[in-house]
């Protein structure tokens, strides 16, 4: 479903690059430029950018979503664009830099481009991921449409099955992978399918922007912008020439010619897995393993101008486990037979640890300044992102071990409010699930007690017991299944975009943050508001009743459709709240004001 007839332009000029790329894959593009100077193009970019959360946060010329809610501002901002690209006087302005703080308690840096490089950067992003799509190879993961880590985490359990037994894995770690990428190496990488000057030109220029930290413009020579729309793509654009060097030397082996390899003593069964800056090499023979090693270092440095950290690359049996994408994976004895071998795959240590310590931090003493109820709600955000992830394995008992530990964690916090003992504590706050407004899904657990509290208007929020969260079988390998990034004309059996992506461990342990709803405590923004805002969108099917338009949901957020109120007064009852989309929404509450 086209979002609008802007969108549809755009999506079918994708679909025709993407089919061309594909049908040919030796052709190089020499005219893509002209499609940024078009005006559907620079609107629907501008429309994308506004409808993601980070529109909200302002780069270095403190403007946000909100300085574009007018039509005639965006109308504007599109033809400025297209008249700099046109002219070619388009100059971006330095990204803002902060800093974030990682699970690992490292700080990493995040750039934060201006709402109009941003545009900009998403329209590039819009003509080169087409060309791409139909380049990249199948065993990168990262970063690309209807792909998600437990793809790339089943094909790792696929290999690791009794019937393939790839024991022996190198575990990689390149140093500082996106702020060492070479521009002349990325540039010369895009070259290989792409010959317009202008448009390369234009990609050049965003990535020497340039960085404002502390009022001091610093240049950048080298690295992709964190934070830039456009960057993961030129990551993997990047990170494609390692893809290749390994597809041609293992992956397109047939059959015979890997039975040949063999007999004459010569490594041929090895698979490779990336998914951005992570990944693993799975081998059968683990005396040819070093050897691989320092081919693979070599080639990394003389090639990628980049270097293989020797103290995080490591070399371990299937036995002994591997870290990727936030999961362990090893393999171990059958429970019904332990003579045979089965992979398993469980949270990393890590990654229980990064849980462990959010936990900590949210029900710490020093915020019991703020409302239970919000701490709570902003727990329940961390368990069910973190547990969403994780569900797909091996995860029941870990579940259960974490969900005992949070429950008695949020125990002694509440205990604090009520300064009583943990008994009395007890009776007032724990509840059965099907008493929690907020855990419904989940009321068949009748026998479960959980922590809550009552809200205004008898309203009672508990706390989601991890263990209910059901674990699922494995991701199943989906590999040539997997549908193509764009829909092929005329082609409606191939093309089945997936309707969400979900959170990987890491964002969903970073997103759960307080500051959220700390000004949503009471009167028309309260805790009921934002449940019954939710259950207006369920029952709506996430579609703006006004103008049919479908929410595009990315890891499950709903940043494209609001609630409005048609009755202004008239509260926060689920009978007064009306599923619309961001343009529906002015419009109706600009209709309310001038009555």
């Amino acid at each position: 479903m086209t979002d609008t007839p802007m969108d549809g332009k755009v999506q079918r000029i994708q679909a025709m690059l993407y089919a061309k790329a594909s049908n040919e894959p030796e052709t190089r593009f020499k005219r893509l430029y002209k499609y940024l100077t078009r005006t559907e193009w620079a609107e629907t970019a501008i429309d994308r950018v506004l409808r993601n959360r980070g529109s909200r946060t302002a780069g270095i010329d403190g403007q946000t979503r909100r300085d574009y809610l007018g039509e005639d501002k965006r109308t504007r901002l599109a033809a400025t664009i297209v008249d700099e690209l046109l002219t070619q006087t388009y100059q971006p302005q330095p990204v803002r830099q902060v800093y974030i703080k990682q699970a690992n308690g490292k700080l990493r840096p995040l750039g934060i481009p201006t709402i109009k490089d941003r545009a900009v950067q998403q329209m590039v992003r819009m003509v080169l991921e087409p060309v791409y799509e139909a380049t990249f190879l199948p065993c990168s993961y990262g970063f690309r449409p209807n792909r998600c880590t437990w793809d790339a985490l089943a094909e790792a359990y696929h290999h690791l099955l009794p019937r393939c037994q790839y024991y022996t894995i190198i575990k990689g770690d390149i140093q500082d992978c996106f702020g060492s990428i070479h521009h002349g190496t990325l540039m010369h990488q895009l070259q290989r399918r792409i010959t317009d000057s202008r448009l390369l030109t234009l990609i050049w220029v965003l990535l020497r922007a340039g960085v404002l930290e502390d009022l001091q413009l610093v240049e950048t020579t080298a690295g992709a912008l964190p934070g830039s729309i456009v960057s993961p793509l030129l990551v993997n654009v990047y990170m494609h020439r390692l893809d290749e060097w390994f597809h041609h030397r293992f992956h397109a082996l047939s059959g015979s010619q890997r039975h040949w390899l063999r007999r004459k003593g010569v490594l041929a069964a090895v698979r490779y897995i990336r998914y951005g800056d992570d990944f693993i090499v799975l081998m059968r023979r683990e005396d040819c393993a070093v050897d691989l090693k320092q081919e693979l270092a070599e080639f990394i440095t003389q090639e990628l101008k980049m270097t293989l950290n020797d103290e995080k690359t490591t070399i371990v049996h299937a036995r002994q486990g591997f870290d990727f994408l936030g999961v362990r994976t090893f393999v171990g004895p059958q429970r019904s037979n332990p003579a045979k071998l089965l992979p398993y795959q469980v949270p990393a240590p890590e990654s229980v640890k990064a849980y462990r310590e959010k936990v900590r931090q949210l029900t710490h003493p020093d915020l019991d300044y703020l409302p239970p109820g919000e701490r709570i709600r902003t727990l329940n955000w961390l368990i069910m992102g973190w547990a969403n992830y994780h569900r797909w394995g091996n995860a029941k008992e870990t579940f259960s071990e974490l969900s005992s530990w949070t429950i008695k964690k949020v125990h002694r916090m509440l205990q604090r409010y009520t300064t009583v003992g943990k008994r009395a504590t007890y009776k007032r706050h724990f509840r059965p699930i099907s008493e929690c407004a907020n855990l419904q899904r989940w009321k068949r657990y009748t026998n479960w007690l959980t922590p809550s509290v009552e809200l205004e208007g008898g309203v009672r929020m508990g706390l989601l017991p991890m263990a209910v969260i059901p674990t699922s079988d494995y991701w199943k390998l989906r590999g040539r299944k997997i549908p193509p990034a764009y829909k092929l004309l005329d082609d409606e059996t191939r093309w089945i975009e997936r309707e969400t992506d979900f959170y990987t461990d890491v964002e969903a342990i970073a997103k759960a943050q307080l500051g959220q709803a700390s000004r949503w405590n009471t009167g028309k923004y309260s805790h009921i508001y934002f449940h019954n805002r939710k259950v207006a969108f369920r029952r709506d099917r996430y579609t703006c009743t006004a103008c049919g338009y479908k929410s595009q949901r990315r890891k499950g957020d709903v940043n494209d459709l609001e609630v409005h109120h048609i009755d202004p007064e008239g509260g926060w009852e689920l009978d007064n709240l009306q599923t619309v989309c961001l343009p529906c929404h002015r419009r109706l509450t600009a209709i309310q004001q001038a009555d």
